[in-house]
């Protein structure tokens, strides 16, 4: 087509659009869209220098030449429930069905370093992932899986360091030589004290064990991952999809100035970095766009700043895991949709490993059958779509190519914020807390106006709710089992070896010689999880919440539909996160919105126990306590907080609660003295209409 006739053509196009205008459009992350693209929107684009060649920096395409022509991503289903009988007979059964690599989900015990008899945590023992308190039960857990033909995910930060040692260990008793080990751990503790928290050390001893564990991988474990920065929390936390890459390339960019300030050289380690960047919602081509962005520009800053010789120190290697909180409660089999589109933007984005989130993650730990479902959507996205067919089948795409430059550009605006203010201040000032908390408000706002459409939830949603489906149950004899073995390890095992290896452990972090030898003897004389981190917190200490300044301000949640009305009495309500989960988004969240509705809110942070609760509730005067638990242990929580309260004598205080609750759970927990449960979806204006019922009765 001539010059001037495609001049013609275009404003004709323009003439027509005029008549008929339509609304504005922006993706997740904020980015405006045009209703049409078209090669003037790729202009600065150079194909050589910034999309190029699979294989090839800077990687926009993809870090291997053929990608899935020469092999698909690990199909990767996250899994661990129970003990870990229980959750090997899972894996066994994945296995079977076509799946590739093991993704260990760990209770919060475990993840945060408690044995499973301290009488603390009783109520989370196996309720979001599988109790490991000793060597004996990774032994179990990987009883008849060849630890040679498997690669390996754990979801691990606090105690990576005891989560390798026993991988290892197990590895050794099959007759696999620590450099034939392949797999992840997450070992990303600077995300814990801003978006996830399940924390225990101090930032700085955190940072520590990190570097030890990195730097032993490097040398022992060559195959293994000994790091996997994750934007996935962050995501979870509120952060934009592009937020949340941007956050964990600076954490990253931490992770190898330690490394640098301890003597290795870029290329010691850089090549085994791998990342969990999530998959968090439907929108395909931004999802895939960012990814895309991502390889582009860690290759570039790790260039930049570092100049290694190795080219695969500059390679950005990455699993998509989908999160429960991009599923709804409401009509969830349309989950097995939003699932399915999830993986394919991982595929499009050119993802190494991919987890696909089972339909009912929204309720509970996924049943067999779901999670078989899931298996099977990445199998047939794999090898029927055609997807696989050609490398990067999306590039060249004027809208996919603009939205690549675009996530690149932002990510290295909000890198340069963080790096010119510095790592640790912004965590510790909060800065980068707001920066969620503001993502996570703004999202809501979207979800309220309608801009953002969430079929089922706040459009086309059935009036009658959705048809029950079934729900995996926590077996309640599992408590008792993993109780029963953790005692009997400590029974049978050498008591003066233990001892000595405890001694060598604490010395080994008092010296600052690299922990992990110490750790490897320490493991395989039995030393308990809650053993070891109580002999690190001994040296290290114990890290302490800072005052949670998102909320405690004068900040707002922004939402049009909450109207606070002076005609009601003041109702006092603490909203607090009993436990050890430290997903806090909707805690900080619903206590905005009350506080917008006139109430007095005290928010009291993440992981209280029932007795600071319950002191901080009488101290603060409150009509209500409001619990969100997110871990499935609202049942024994609630039976807590009322015993302590009737131990108090106190029995004018409501007690209300929130979160991941299934509909069979309601009446028990009303049993147990709940004035009112809010499972998942419940609309707020809902919510707020009962608590004040509530107060005026």
């Amino acid at each position: 087509m001539e010059h001037g006739a495609e001049d013609t053509t275009r404003a004709r196009w323009e003439q027509r659009m005029a008549e008929k205008p339509v609304t504005p459009s922006t993706t997740p992350s904020g980015f405006d869209v045009a209703p049409l693209y078209t090669p003037e929107d790729v202009q600065s684009v150079d194909f050589e220098t910034d999309i190029g060649y699979p294989g090839e920096f800077p990687f926009t395409r993809g870090i291997y030449p053929s990608m899935y022509r020469g092999r698909l991503w690990t199909f990767r289903e996250y899994a661990g429930f129970g003990t870990a009988e229980d959750t090997n007979a899972r894996y066994r059964s994945l296995l079977e069905q076509g799946m590739t690599g093991l993704s260990v989900a760990l209770d919060l015990p475990t993840q945060i370093g408690f044995d499973s008899d301290d009488p603390t945590v009783w109520d989370e023992v196996g309720r979001v992932g599988v109790a490991i308190d000793s060597l004996a039960d990774m032994e179990r857990l990987f009883e008849g899986i060849p630890l040679d033909k498997v690669s390996t995910n754990f979801t691990i930060n606090t105690t990576s360091a005891p989560i390798l040692a026993m991988y290892m260990a197990v590895g050794e008793q099959q007759g696999v030589a620590p450099e034939q080990l392949r797999g992840t751990l997450q070992n990303d503790p600077l995300k814990e004290y801003i978006a996830r928290g399940t924390w225990l050390f101090p930032v700085d001893a955190a940072l520590r064990l990190t570097g030890d564990v990195m730097a032993f991988c490097a040398q022992e474990v060559p195959k293994f991952n000994p790091i996997s920065v994750s934007g996935s929390h962050m995501q979870q936390a509120g952060a934009t999809p592009v937020e949340s890459v941007a956050l964990a390339f600076v954490h990253a960019l931490a992770y190898i100035d330690l490394l640098l300030e301890r003597g290795l050289s870029i290329d010691d380690f850089a090549p085994r970095i791998s990342w969990n960047l999530g998959v968090v919602g439907t929108d395909l081509f931004e999802e895939a766009a960012r990814f895309r962005a991502a390889r582009r520009l860690w290759a570039r800053l790790v260039q930049e700043r570092y100049q290694p010789k190795n080219p695969a120190s500059c390679m950005l290697r990455f699993y998509a895991g989908s999160g429960g909180n991009t599923l709804t409660v409401e009509e969830p089999l349309n989950n097995i949709v939003r699932v399915a589109i999830e993986v394919m933007a991982s595929a499009l984005g050119g993802a190494q490993a991919v987890h696909a989130c089972s339909y009912d993650e929204a309720y509970a730990i996924p049943t067999e059958e779901a999670q078989l479902i899931a298996l099977r959507t990445q199998q047939i996205i794999g090898y029927e779509a055609g997807l696989t067919r050609t490398v990067d089948p999306l590039a060249g795409s004027y809208y996919v190519e603009s939205l690549t430059n675009a996530a690149e550009q932002k990510m290295r605006e909000i890198i340069d914020e963080v790096m010119h203010v510095g790592v640790s201040r912004a965590i510790e000032t909060g800065l980068v807390q707001e920066r969620i908390m503001r993502s996570a408000l703004l999202e809501e706002q979207r979800m309220e106006s309608g801009e953002k459409v969430v079929v089922g939830v706040n459009k086309f949603r059935q009036a009658e709710g959705a048809a029950p489906i079934e729900l995996h149950r926590a077996d309640p004899e599992a408590y008792k089992r993993q109780v029963e073995r953790t005692e009997r390890v400590r029974r049978e095992r050498d008591a003066g070896r233990v001892e000595a290896a405890l001694v060598q452990l604490a010395a080994a972090a008092q010296s600052g010689t690299n922990i992990m030898p110490a750790m490897v003897e320490a493991v395989k004389a039995y030393a308990t999880i809650g053993e070891i981190c109580k002999t690190l917190t001994n040296v290290f200490g114990l890290y302490t919440d800072p005052a949670v300044s998102v909320v405690s301000g004068k900040q707002s949640s922004g939402l049009q539909k909450i109207q606070a009305r002076t005609d009601d009495p003041k109702i006092r309500i603490l909203v607090a996160k009993p436990g050890l989960d430290g997903h806090d988004r909707g805690a900080k969240t619903m206590a905005l919105m009350l506080r917008d509705a006139g109430m007095e809110v005290i928010y009291t942070g993440i992981r209280n126990s029932v007795d600071a609760i319950v002191q901080a509730a009488i101290q603060e005067d409150v009509d209500m306590i409001g619990l969100s638990v997110l871990s499935g242990a609202h049942v024994g929580l609630t039976e807590q907080m009322m015993a302590r309260l009737r131990e108090k004598g106190i029995d004018d205080m409501h007690v209300v609660v929130g979160g991941v609750i299934p509909e069979a759970d309601i009446e028990p927990l009303k049993a147990l003295g709940a004035a009112a449960v809010f499972p998942g979806g419940r609309p707020f204006e809902a919510i707020v209409a009962e608590l004040r019922s509530l107060a005026a009765a």
